[in-house]
Parts: C-alpha cells; structure tokens; sequence
C-alpha cells in the first residue's frame, strides 16, 4: 500500500518529466531526483495554501525516507503528490509519492520538518493560521 494513503490534510499533484539531467549514466532517474521534486512539489503545496514564502527558510527538514520502487527513463512523465500527514506543535510530517501515468508507484517516502524561525533557536510553536493551513483538504 502506498504511503499516499496516509495523507490526511493538505496536498498537491504536479506533473513532471525526467530531464537528460536527471538521469544517472544507465539513462533512468538518478536518486536526487526524488529529493528535488520532492522539494519543489512541497514548494507549490505551501503556495496553494496561501503559506507566506517567507516560511520557506524556516522550516528546515529534520528526517528524510525514501523508497525507490520503479526506474523512471529520460524523457518519461509522471505524477508527483506530496501532501500532509500530520502537525505536531512544531512539526508538519509529509508524504510523497511520484506514480507514472498508469499510476504505479516510482518513488514514496515521508520527511518531517520543524517551524524554527530563528536560525540560532530550536523548534517553535506554529502560528496558528499555518497550523489550520496544513490540515485543511485541499
């Protein structure tokens, strides 16, 4: 079972292609990619929720897993989601996933990141607005 099933807030599904730059030397994805598509997906997610970008730099990730399921060949589209599992005080735990257009699984995993506006302090408390934001079914 897919980890997409646990999303229970927020989420967005965005289209992509593997770019020649984002294959290793056997012409299917390189891990990184994963990583970058994740990053840019989670991007677009806080801004349909109508996160401030400001945001960006203060929620640094603290735990990262990913599985790789399916090579994805150059050239190749698929579907990536990442969506909200959980909030905690500080916290905000994802799940994505990237499924090839016939919707088999790629690539899934989960990440967590923490709300630590002060790049010298630890973890804060989220506004409460965000918090909302995260939990909402989009």
């Amino acid at each position: 079972m897919s980890v997409k099933t646990e999303i229970t807030g927020a989420s967005v599904t965005v289209l992509k292609r593997l770019e020649w730059a984002d294959t290793d030397a056997a012409g299917h994805n390189h891990f990184s990619v994963a990583l970058r598509w994740l990053e840019e997906v989670e991007h677009e997610l806080r801004r349909s929720i109508g996160l401030p970008t400001e945001l960006t730099g203060a929620i640094p990730r603290v735990h990262v897993e990913v599985d790789y399921r399916e090579r994805i060949w150059f050239n190749q589209e698929v579907n990536v989601t990442v969506g909200v599992i959980s909030v905690g005080r500080s916290s905000v735990s994802f799940a994505f996933v990237v499924e090839n257009l016939e919707g088999g699984v790629c690539i899934e995993g989960r990440h967590t990141a923490v709300h630590s506006p002060n790049s010298h302090g630890g973890s804060q408390p989220w506004p409460e607005a965000v918090a909302r934001s995260f939990v909402a079914k989009t």
